[in-house]
C-alpha cells in the first residue's frame, strides 16, 4: 500500500548567497589618484595601487602559503586584495545599481567600506586563542573623507562630524554577511579582552566594515541634503594613508513572510486581517468562501488587510496574486463628480495608508504603494492601472485601455517586482485564458524607493473632488511570494497513483523539487514542477511505496 506523510518542507535557497549579489559591491573605478606616502608591498617595493583590487566583494580569505581565512586578527595583504591611498590621493567609484537612503537598513547605514585593518593579538597567541585590547593594526592613520553622488557630476561630502575615518572600524571577518553593518555603537572598550568567538558574538554575523549613511551628505554650505539614492562613491585621504579592500550596498534585513496563502475558506479576522476605516464595507462570505467588497469613494480611506511579516523594498523580488470578480460598477455617477476612480488591491505600508493626509485620488499623498488599480469607463476608456508610488509619493505607473472587465466573469491577476531591472508586470487571465496585455512599469533611477508591509483590499476616498465610484465584488485567492522567504506548498493531496500539490513562486525553472523516503537522501522528482497558470503545479507520477517526504527548494 503506498502512503504519502505530506512534508511541506519549503526549504529554500536563500537568495543571491553573498557574493552571487555581483551588484552589491562597486562595480567600477572611475578615476584613482594614488596620492603621496601610498602603502608599497615590503619584499619588492610595489606599490598597492591595482585598481581592480577594490572591485568587488571583500576578501574572505588570503591564498598562498602564508594566508588563510580572513578574521579581525589577520586582514587581507595582498597586492590584489587591497588599494591604498596616500595623501592627497582619492577614487571614485561607481556601482551599477543605485544605492538607496534606507531607514531600514540596519543602524540606517547605507554602504560599507572595507578596508585592511586588524586586532592587534595583545596576548602573544597567534595559534587562534589570540585576544585584543581593541587597538587596530594597518588602520588609516591619517584624515580622510568621504563624498557621494547620484549622476558623477554633483558631488556632497558626508558630513565629517558624523562621518567616520576610513577603514576606523570594525576590522574584516570573512565569515560574515557583507550586507550586514556591524552596531556603530561599539567601540575599542567593547573588543577589549575579546577573541575570535567574541568578534562573531559583538558583530552578531556581520563581515565587518565602516558603515555610512546618505542622510549625511551636506552641500557646500554645510546644510544637509536628501538625495535619496546615490551611485557613486569617492574616498579621499587628506593626510596619511589609508587601506581599502572593497566597498558594498548595505541591505534591509527580512524575515519570513507571516503568510502565504488566503482563500478566506475560514473567518479571515481570526486569521491576521484587520479593518481600517468602515467595516461595512468588508464582508466574509462563509458560504461561498470569498471576501465580499464594496468600494464606496464617498466613504473614508478603509483597508482590508495583512501584515506581511516583513518590509519590501525596491530591492526585493516578490510576486503577488488574487482572483475577483466585480458584480456591479458605477463611476462617475455623482453629480459634480463625473470622473472615473479607483478598484484597487496591492501592497502598502500600513503606517503610510493610516495617516493623516493620506488621500490616493490626488496623486501625490499617497506614498509606499505597489498597487492594481481598475478605472472604469466615464468616457475615456476603461484603463487597467499599475503604480508604484514611493516613499515619496513619486509615481510610476503604467495605463492600459481600453480595458473594461466584464460584470461576472472571473479575473485573475498576476504581479510581480524585479529589482535588477527595477520591472512591475502584471498578467491577466479572464477566466482562466489570458487577457489583455498589461503595461510593465519601470522605475526610473531617481525615484527614492518604497517600503511597503501588508497586502490590502483598500477602498479610497474621494469625498469633496470631482471623482466617484461604488463597485461591489468578490476578491478570493491570495498568494504572495518573496525571494527572500521559502516557497510553501498548499493542497497537497494523493489521489490516481499520483502525488500532487500546488505553491505560488516566480516561475518552474526556479525550483527544484524533490522526494526522500528518510529526510537524508533527497532525489529530485524530474518534470515535477509546471506551471498552472498563476501558480506552480507539483506532481510525482510514480510516488515511493511506502511513506515519502517532498520539498521544494530554490
Amino acid at each position: 500500500m503506498k502512503r504519502v506523510i505530506i512534508i511541506a518542507l519549503g526549504l529554500a535557497a536563500l537568495l543571491g548567497v553573498r557574493e552571487a549579489r555581483a551588484t552589491q559591491f562597486a562595480t567600477e573605478v572611475v578615476s584613482y589618484e594614488p596620492g603621496v606616502g601610498f602603502a608599497a608591498d615590503w619584499s619588492t617595493g610595489a606599490g598597492f595601487t591595482s585598481k581592480d583590487a577594490i572591485i568587488g566583494a571583500p576578501a574572505r580569505e588570503t591564498p598562498g602559503e602564508w594566508g588563510g581565512p580572513i578574521t579581525p586578527f589577520s586582514p587581507p595583504y595582498l597586492l590584489d586584495q587591497i588599494l591604498s591611498i596616500g595623501q592627497g590621493g582619492k577614487v571614485t567609484l561607481k556601482f551599477a545599481r543605485p544605492i538607496r537612503d534606507e531607514p531600514l537598513n540596519p543602524f540606517g547605514l547605507d554602504f560599507i567600506v572595507f578596508g585592511g585593518a586588524g586586532f592587534t593579538i595583545t596576548n602573544g597567541d597567534f595559534s587562534g586563542g589570540g585576544i585584543t585590547d581593541g587597538t587596530l593594526f594597518g588602520q588609516a592613520d591619517g584624515k580622510t573623507r568621504v563624498s557621494v553622488s547620484a549622476d558623477g557630476d554633483a558631488w556632497f561630502v558626508l558630513n565629517p562630524e558624523q562621518a567616520p575615518k576610513l577603514d576606523a572600524y570594525y576590522p574584516t571577518d570573512g565569515a560574515g554577511d557583507f550586507g550586514l553593518p556591524v552596531n556603530p555603537a561599539l567601540a575599542k572598550g567593547d573588543f577589549a579582552g575579546a577573541g575570535l568567538a567574541r568578534f562573531s558574538e559583538l558583530y552578531a554575523g556581520s563581515g565587518g566594515g565602516t558603515g555610512y549613511d546618505i542622510a549625511w551628505a551636506i552641500d557646500a554650505g554645510g546644510d544637509e541634503i536628501a538625495l535619496g539614492q546615490v551611485q557613486f562613491v569617492r574616498l579621499e585621504v587628506l593626510s596619511g594613508k589609508a587601506e581599502i579592500d572593497a566597498v558594498g550596498d548595505a541591505r534591509p534585513q527580512t524575515k519570513d513572510l507571516a503568510w502565504h496563502f488566503e482563500d478566506f475558506s475560514s473567518n479571515p479576522l481570526a486569521n491576521g486581517w484587520a479593518v481600517h476605516g468602515d467595516e461595512s464595507l468588508f464582508k466574509w462570505d462563509a458560504e461561498a468562501g470569498v471576501l465580499a467588497v464594496t468600494w464606496d469613494s464617498e466613504r473614508p480611506n478603509s483597508m482590508f488587510h495583512r501584515p506581511l511579516g516583513l518590509t519590501l523594498t525596491e530591492a526585493d523580488a516578490f510576486a503577488f496574486s488574487f482572483d475577483m470578480v466585480l458584480d456591479e460598477v458605477k463611476a462617475g455617477y455623482l453629480d459634480g463628480q463625473p470622473y472615473t476612480f479607483e478598484v484597487a488591491l496591492g501592497l502598502l505600508n500600513i503606517g503610510s495608508a493610516k495617516a493623516d493626509g493620506f488621500s490616493r485620488g490626488t496623486g501625490s499623498d499617497s506614498p509606499n504603494l505597489v498597487e492594481w488599480d481598475y478605472f472604469p469607463d466615464t468616457g475615456f476608456g476603461a484603463t487597467i492601472s499599475t503604480a508604484v508610488a514611493s516613499a515619496k509619493s513619486q509615481f510610476s505607473a503604467g495605463f492600459t485601455f481600453p480595458a473594461e472587465m466584464a460584470a461576472g466573469e472571473t479575473y485573475s491577476v498576476r504581479m510581480e517586482f524585479d529589482p535588477a531591472g527595477r520591472e512591475l508586470k502584471t498578467f491577466m487571465l479572464q477566466n482562466g485564458t489570458a487577457w489583455n496585455e498589461i503595461k510593465t512599469v519601470t522605475l526610473a533611477d531617481d525615484i527614492a524607493g518604497f517600503a511597503v508591509d501588508a497586502f490590502s483590499v483598500s477602498s479610497y476616498t474621494a469625498k469633496g473632488s470631482e471623482l466617484s465610484l461604488l463597485a461591489a465584488g468578490r476578491v478570493d485567492n491570495l498568494v504572495v511570494a518573496v525571494g527572500c522567504s521559502q516557497p510553501r506548498i498548499v493542497n497537497a493531496r494523493l489521489a490516481d497513483g499520483q502525488w500532487a500539490a500546488r505553491s505560488f513562486g516566480f516561475g518552474a525553472v526556479d525550483y527544484v523539487f524533490e522526494r526522500s523516503d528518510d529526510l537524508r537522501e533527497w532525489q529530485p522528482v524530474w518534470n515535477g514542477v509546471r506551471e498552472d497558470g498563476f501558480y506552480l503545479r507539483l506532481i510525482d507520477e510514480a510516488p515511493l511505496d511506502g511513506s515519502g517526504f517532498y520539498r521544494l527548494s530554490r
